[in-house]
């Protein structure tokens, strides 16, 4: 997609990020969220399954799923 220059980027709603990230979750994200953000893995945890808000949290989750092929899609 290329940018235009009259065009303004939007942000993703939370509940896609979070919808995003529990399609595509695997093995070891949350330790990588918790370690590039520098929060606890089970505060990242929460954050990722919807008990706590965390916009840093669930931008660096959404940022390392987002070009993931979804779990059901692999089978």
């Amino acid at each position: 997609m290329l940018h235009k220059p009259n065009q303004v980027m939007q942000r993703v709603p939370k509940l896609i990020k979070m919808t995003v990230i529990a399609s595509r979750q695997r093995r070891g994200d949350v330790t990588k969220t918790a370690n590039n953000t520098g929060y606890s893995p089970s505060h990242c945890s929460r954050v990722m399954r919807g008990q706590r808000n965390n916009d840093t949290i669930l931008s660096e989750a959404y940022r390392i799923t987002r070009r993931r092929v979804k779990n059901s899609q692999l089978s």
